[in-house]
């Protein structure tokens, strides 16, 4: 028996209308189904039945979905439709500037928060159907689970690894299922983000254009190297039911976009670079932040003379310390904290994206 899964992901034009046909297939490395919620209710009429003995039926009121977790080796582009890596991205944040570098040719995309992110000049009426391919005996099937919203993104950075990135969806309904989506076609591997692409940089960063829809990013400030790295952002966005004549939830109420910084490291503090011991001794002194700025260059080319590229602009990263792990069967290490803060003299965003590829648009 065969046993095949995939997932591929198209944008709507108009939440809960599926998106099978313009998509991009995206490596995943779980494969599970969103749980449907169908809020359910007991009948609680009377209907002359002896209700001491239990309820007789109960009656769905509605229905929606939750708990897609994707966990993603991130590539620069997705398979078919290279754009679908970002489009993922832009539908956390709500906001992606996008245009083409006259001079090298590749395409980049700004992306940062906004706080009106269903507004007509942003996503509108769009969303994400996450068509979910795998195996019933010996016939491949699609599940499209549409009206899908993004509320938490993630990626993981560890030695010897790739960059994990992780997405967090919440949705309607599954549509009707179909034939599963023929030919996928996934990304080349040189499009990846490994480990040894990555630089993390503290200090100065160099931001071209007009903030905060920059065109480019850079940094050669001083260097990070922990053993691990990681940073999680959420959204707090829900959703709920709304009386527009249709069973499932129909808007989506935003919260505040928090995030985390979580990095492991040696407990050191060298005679240059940046010191684990400093950073531990400014969280005891007083409340204090410093910035992170990373950058995976695939050394792959998107264009004449640049790279597909992946940034992260954090801009303050205030301090949440940590305490030294020190042990007799290892070297000490430490890890550290931060949570994200919202720069509103500079770059006018608490976090900032970048993402270099061919796609034209996401």
């Amino acid at each position: 028996m065969e046993n095949k899964a995939f997932v591929a992901i198209g944008e709507e034009t108009t939440r809960g209308t599926k998106e099978a046909t313009t998509v991009g297939f995206i490596p995943v490395l779980n494969f599970k189904l969103p749980k449907p919620d169908f809020m359910i209710k007991k009948r609680a009429e009377f209907r002359g039945e002896n209700s001491l003995l239990g309820p007789t039926t109960e009656i769905r009121m509605g229905q929606k979905w939750e708990g897609l977790d994707l966990e993603i080796p991130f590539f620069t582009e997705a398979g078919t439709t290279p754009g679908i890596i970002g489009t993922i991205l832009k539908h956390f944040f709500g906001k992606a500037a996008s245009g083409q570098n006259g001079a090298t040719g590749q395409y980049y995309h700004m992306l940062y928060a906004i706080a009106d992110m269903f507004a007509t000049a942003n996503l509108g009426t769009k969303a994400l159907t996450a068509n979910m391919n795998f195996m019933e005996a010996a016939v491949l099937k699609n599940y499209p689970y549409v009206g899908a919203r993004v509320t938490k993104i993630g990626f993981k950075q560890e030695a010897g690894n790739h960059l994990i990135f992780t997405a967090s969806l919440i949705g309607q309904k599954l549509d009707a299922i179909t034939a599963g989506l023929v030919s996928p076609v996934f990304p080349t591997e040189n499009l990846r983000c490994d480990y040894n692409n990555l630089t993390l940089y503290t200090g100065a960063v160099t931001r071209t254009g007009t903030p905060p829809n920059y065109t480019n990013l850079s940094s050669a400030a001083t260097v990070l190297t922990p053993d691990t790295v990681s940073v999680e952002f959420e959204r707090k966005l829900t959703d709920k039911q709304i009386l527009n004549g249709t069973d499932t939830v129909g808007r989506s109420n935003i919260g505040q976009v928090s995030g985390k910084i979580t990095m492991t490291l040696d407990w050191q503090d060298p005679a240059s670079g940046f010191s684990s011991v400093d950073d531990f001794l400014l969280w005891l002194a007083a409340t204090s932040a410093m910035n992170m700025f990373f950058k995976w260059d695939t050394g792959t080319q998107a264009g004449t003379g640049d790279n597909h590229s992946f940034f992260i602009d954090l801009p303050i990263c205030n301090r949440l310390g940590g305490m030294p792990e020190i042990g007799l069967d290892k070297d000490p290490m430490i890890t550290l904290e931060f949570d994200t803060h919202l720069d509103v003299t500079t770059t006018l965003y608490a976090v900032g994206m970048l993402l270099k590829n061919t796609a034209a648009a996401i």
